[in-house]
């Protein structure tokens, strides 16, 4: 027998018998558990535990969604939407929950558990469909449309066009309830000219809560004795007086932006800034709202010193505002 073995293991080739050596390598390696098949289950493993933390099961039943419902008793949880939010070449994948009289922009931290990114009256919000004005790059028309507040504007895209024109029904149906309920329904907003030839210093105008940027710029226009065309003026705010001015692309609402700052005291959330409620705390004087300052300029009379600011680039792109401007 083992003559036979010896008689055929000489009769062999050697190439041969170095490809058998190595099958039977790898037939011993298939017994046990690949590393490659194992790093391919845990990677399935973490794509799917990661997909399904996008989207809750119940939205309605998430403790996000319930506490906010339990901080008003009228206030109504009316639908959750997974989509992308653009902004220059910036890409992030957020959750939407409207509600009757607000909007939360969230970040999933897991199926339950969502990180609140934005907090928005559902009044002081407006949408557009310049997607070139607010984001750089490729974008689906058929998918998306511009959504923004006080003060953001960012590209909103959903799975489908279905999809998309549900909540962009959705999203006016409430700005339009929301703005129903303003009170006051006109504010004053004071205008700077700046760069426009030989006119007035500032004009106060009365400003209603549907005007758009475009349509105070036409208003302004009149009451500077100006002729000339809105496409080529330009409305720019400045938050506070450390903070340089930025200009707005002409579908945002001036009203919801004044009317935020007096909202929130002149900080950048919903709430009051820590100082503030210190201050009032401790029986102190506080300051009142800083208000933006409002600016009329021509689109091409921009000096070489606000040039190099980046919230005044070359383009009117919110995507060349401050950076601190585009968070959600």
């Amino acid at each position: 027998m083992l003559k036979k073995k010896l008689l055929r293991a000489c009769s062999t080739p050697p190439a041969t018998w170095t490809v058998q050596m190595k099958m039977k390598t790898l037939a011993q390696r298939r017994q046990s558990a690949p590393s490659l098949v194992i790093s391919k289950a845990l990677t399935r493993s973490r794509s799917t535990s990661r997909e399904s933390c996008l989207s809750p099961v119940q939205p309605e039943s998430c403790p996000l969604v319930q506490a906010f419902l339990a901080e008003c008793p009228r206030r109504l949880f009316l639908g959750h939407a997974q989509t992308q939010l653009k902004t220059g070449l910036q890409t992030q994948d957020r959750h939407l929950f409207l509600f009757s009289d607000a909007l939360l922009v969230a970040k999933a931290k897991s199926p339950t558990h969502f990180k609140v990114k934005a907090q928005v009256r559902v009044c002081e919000m407006w949408t557009a469909g310049c997607l070139d004005e607010v984001c750089e790059g490729t974008t689906s028309p058929e998918r998306s449309f511009v959504m923004g507040w006080p003060t953001c504007n960012c590209v909103a895209t959903f799975s489908s066009e279905e999809h998309k024109e549900k909540w962009l029904a959705l999203i006016k149906s409430r700005i339009i309830a929301g703005k129903g309920k303003d009170e006051p329904k006109t504010i004053p907003l004071k205008i700077f000219a700046k760069d426009i030839g030989n006119c007035a210093y500032a004009k106060t105008l009365a400003v209603s809560n549907g005007d758009s940027t475009a349509d105070v710029i036409r208003v302004a226009l009149l009451q500077f004795g100006i002729s000339g065309c809105v496409k080529d003026h330009r409305l720019w705010v400045s938050s506070s007086k450390d903070e340089p001015p930025y200009p707005l692309i002409g579908h945002e609402f001036p009203f919801s932006i004044k009317m935020s700052h007096i909202r929130d005291g002149g900080s950048s959330g919903w709430r009051r800034t820590r100082r503030r409620r210190r201050r009032r705390r401790r029986g102190g004087s506080v300051e009142g709202p800083r208000l933006p300052h409002w600016t009329a300029r021509r689109s091409c009379c921009w000096t070489s010193a606000s040039l190099q600011t980046p919230s005044a680039s070359s383009s009117s792109s919110p995507a060349k505002w401050p950076r601190d401007r585009r968070r959600f």
